[in-house]
């Protein structure tokens, strides 16, 4: 632990913070736009200046440690007015019309606050609209070049999407197409939609059906990896998923099913109520008949034919506790071991080379003990080639790909 003075009040911190996280565990907020917990600091907008006493200048909080005895203020004349320099900057360039519109955007919130609304010039270029991707609208005349959409691409999702063109007044941030985002390797996990404090990347949602006025945090279903995610939802529809920051197994990461695949809860030949086949069509019924029908099949079979002659399968969408509830079924109720999933198929390879090396066909360290290693030593594989294949329009088609 460490003290420090921070507008005139002694504080204590813990070893190892940056001012940034110091001032925002007290809850002072302090305007910022390059940065994002999930990346590197890199102190490029300079709008999370503040003083420090026996420094010759304002110095960018995101990026300094906090060190004992250190004195620190947030809002001297001399922070405001850098502050205000920097995003009289941005708004020279900057349309009106998205601050509007979307007020609650971080940098349009900073421009509202500051008094610099009114004085944002720039216009909307139709030519920097990308509309080409399914779940994504581009409009660059709002970026600002703060990089963040660049460096979670990299950083955090290991895709290399967007990309950096050229130096000074003609830097273009682009997908790696060249052209338009649906042409580019991008694989929709929306992180960078995440982090844009402008709207110069947006969720199509959003702009459809408007912002949500409830959220939800909630587990990801799709596989077993248990994400967590806030759902975002107007007037009792899903708007926009976006990921929990905190969350111990994502880390504030979601991949495309996850993010986007959500239309199923509210499309019109979803089934929402139990059915059972008559004849050649299907017949909608209560969940007690359904419940009776199932029963009874199962009944018949095993009368017949014996446990044998039945069998579950469980889901790797599916809870630990429903999937042990369905191996309990199994074999307590019908007194069958026929228990399957489709990891049997999928991890078949993997688990039998595991048991063969580790003695179990599982994992025996975390994703944390990788980040953590100094040293990797891979044996018998290609890593390179392995990737290359897996990659966005390549022709492998293996059910594991990187995400």
């Amino acid at each position: 632990m460490l003290h420090a003075r921070v507008n005139g009040k002694n504080q204590v911190f813990t070893d190892g913070s940056t001012i940034l996280e110091a001032l925002r565990s007290l809850g002072i907020e302090v305007p910022t736009l390059c940065h994002d917990d999930r990346l590197k600091p890199v102190g490029a907008c300079r709008l999370c200046v503040v003083s420090v006493k026996g420094e010759p200048h304002p110095v960018v909080s995101c990026h300094m440690p906090i060190t004992e005895g250190m004195e620190i203020e947030t809002e001297t004349p001399e922070i405001r007015a850098e502050r205000h320099g920097v995003l009289s900057l941005l708004a020279h360039r900057y349309p009106k019309e998205a601050i509007r519109r979307f007020p609650e955007k971080r940098l349009h919130r900073y421009f509202i606050e500051d008094g610099l609304d009114s004085a944002a010039a720039g216009k909307p270029d139709p030519l920097l609209v990308d509309d080409s991707h399914t779940y994504i609208r581009v409009d660059m005349s709002r970026c600002i070049d703060c990089y963040r959409c660049v460096r979670i691409c990299e950083e955090v999702q290991g895709q290399f999407v967007w990309q950096i063109w050229n130096r000074g007044a003609e830097t273009r941030i682009v997908p790696d197409s060249g052209t338009n985002l649906r042409d580019s390797s991008c694989v929709s996990c929306g992180a960078c939609v995440d982090t844009c404090p402008t709207g110069a990347l947006e969720d199509k949602s959003i702009l459809a059906f408007g912002r949500p006025t409830k959220w939800t945090k909630t587990t990801c279903v799709y596989c077993g990896t248990g994400c967590e995610m806030r759902v975002g939802t107007r007037e009792g529809k899903i708007v926009s998923i976006r990921p929990a920051l905190e969350a111990p197994v994502s880390k504030g990461h979601l991949c495309v099913k996850g993010r986007y695949a959500y239309a199923y809860a509210t499309a019109p030949d979803r089934i929402t109520a139990p059915m059972i086949r008559d004849g050649g069509s299907w017949k909608q019924v209560s969940w007690s008949k359904a419940l009776a029908f199932t029963a009874g099949g199962l009944k018949r079979a095993l009368r017949d034919h014996g446990p044998q002659s039945a069998g579950v399968l469980g889901s790797a969408r599916a809870t630990n506790e429903e999937n042990y509830l369905a191996q309990k079924f199994a074999r307590a109720v019908l007194g069958t071991n026929n228990v399957d999933c489709c990891a049997r198929v999928c991890h078949g390879p993997t688990a039998a080379a595991m048991k063969i090396m580790l003695g179990t066909g599982a994992a025996t360290n975390s994703l944390d003990d990788i980040e953590r290693a100094r040293t990797l030593l891979v044996c018998g594989a290609n890593v390179t080639e392995t990737i290359r294949s897996s990659a966005p329009g390549s022709s492998n088609k293996s059910c594991a790909a990187p995400s």
